[in-house]
């Protein structure tokens, strides 16, 4: 199916979907935070701040204007807990936000999977450790994954760098064909070989020198 645009509609006959215009956006802009942005930061209570900031997710834009405030749920007495702080995209309920996604309790927790499939996409903005017994999060509870690309990363443009092994691969295909032709034209001595026929070349050039007369004009 072609599908093409975006043009001004006329009577409705040209109708676009928020998928269309996602399409469009994906193709030339990463997934990731804007500029550092949307830091995640502890504070020294039970609750955490993310900073304003824009994002590009599958190809919808999220904006947060000012500092969002989220709770993180209390610790346990013996284990420790991993939660993510996630950029979440919800296709079912067409929005998109910040979430605290709560781990599970352990000797050893691990962070929550991410989920991505065909209607939710997180990005992982940071991870907080709860420790056992934990009455407040600190700054260095809170890992920033905003720059690992796996999780979030920074929106930077698709066409980062031109793939010139196509182009390669056609001028040694070019190469090759050029070499097979001449090859059997080379002697052992192949340099004594080439500069003959570059010998017989010059013997074919035929140089005229004409001599112009001018008479001087009193």
């Amino acid at each position: 199916m072609e599908k093409y645009g975006f043009f001004n509609d006329v009577n409705d006959d040209r109708v676009y979907f928020s998928e269309d215009f996602a399409r469009y956006f994906k193709k030339y802009f990463t997934n990731g935070v804007f500029n550092n942005e949307l830091k995640v930061t502890a504070n020294n209570d039970m609750t955490i701040t993310i900073a304003p900031g824009d994002a590009n997710i599958e190809g919808y834009r999220y904006t947060n204007t000012e500092d969002l405030i989220k709770t993180i749920d209390n610790a346990d007495g013996t284990l420790s807990r991993i939660d993510n702080v996630v950029l979440r995209l919800d296709l079912t309920n067409r929005l998109i936000s910040i979430l605290v996604v709560k781990g599970s309790f352990a000797s050893s927790p691990e962070a929550p999977a991410l989920v991505r499939n065909a209607t939710t996409y997180d990005l992982r903005l940071a991870k907080i450790t709860i420790s056992p017994g934990a009455t407040s999060i600190a700054q260095d509870d809170i890992e920033d994954t905003r720059l690992n690309s796996a999780d979030c990363g920074n929106v930077v443009s698709t066409v980062q760098q031109l793939d010139t092994e196509d182009i390669f691969v056609q001028y040694q295909t070019a190469f090759d064909q050029w070499f097979e032709q001449i090859k059997g034209q080379l002697s052992t001595d192949q340099a004594g070989n080439l500069q003959n026929q570059i010998d017989d070349i010059n013997d074919l050039l035929i140089f005229d020198t004409t001599v112009i007369e001018v008479e001087e004009v009193e």
